[in-house]
């Protein structure tokens, strides 16, 4: 497996050692280890993770690789209220929620954190398109991503906090807030 063949037959910006092993099916596991380390070396392959790859020119966006990282997940907390203008702070981490265990991950594309919740909490996030990559992700709703961050953070009081609520749907709010403990309501005075 030449780069050039690598490039011909893996067409996806991210992908694992399964695709390459599909695309490669002649070649031994050997093989294709050796070759992606020395890929990795020359920096022509980047590796997000033990079973996770990229090039290193590929266009996609850091959102993709937060779902693709670990899963289940959304993007949520101060990264997508950050998104949303809902807090001016831009976080160095890309914040997600998921519902195994939490986990934090500092890779060659940036950092990456991911805090578990219930499975009754995994709800509330959308699929969107990348369009440079062509590959979804999801992110919590503006209501969602706020309510994690209270839930999550556990904040108790967000008076003389920077946080603009002017563009959250109230009704949306009360329906999700009914699947959090009480104390979340009181938070926002719900």
């Amino acid at each position: 497996m030449t780069l050039k063949e690598l490039k011909e037959k893996i067409k996806t910006p991210i992908f694992t050692r399964t695709d390459i092993s599909k695309a490669f099916s002649h070649e031994s596991k050997e093989q294709i280890n050796t070759q992606l380390y020395r890929f990795r070396n020359r920096g022509e392959v980047i590796g997000i993770k033990r079973e996770l790859f990229m090039f290193p020119d590929s266009k996609i966006d850091e959102l993709v690789i937060a779902n693709k990282l670990y899963s289940p997940s959304y993007v949520s907390l101060e990264y997508a209220l950050n998104i949303y203008g809902v807090i001016p702070d831009i976080p160095s981490t890309i914040t997600s929620i998921t519902t195994v265990t939490s986990k934090k991950f500092d890779t060659e594309i940036g950092k990456f954190s991911y805090s578990k919740v219930n499975s009754n909490l995994f709800f509330g996030y959308k699929s969107v398109l990348d369009e440079q990559s062509n590959i979804y992700y999801n992110i919590a709703s503006i209501e969602k991503a706020l309510l994690d961050y209270i839930y999550v953070r556990r904040i108790k009081d967000i008076s003389g906090s920077r946080i603009y609520m002017s563009n959250n749907d109230n009704n949306i709010l009360r329906k999700y807030i009914s699947h959090f403990p009480e104390w979340v309501g009181k938070v926002l005075r719900l």
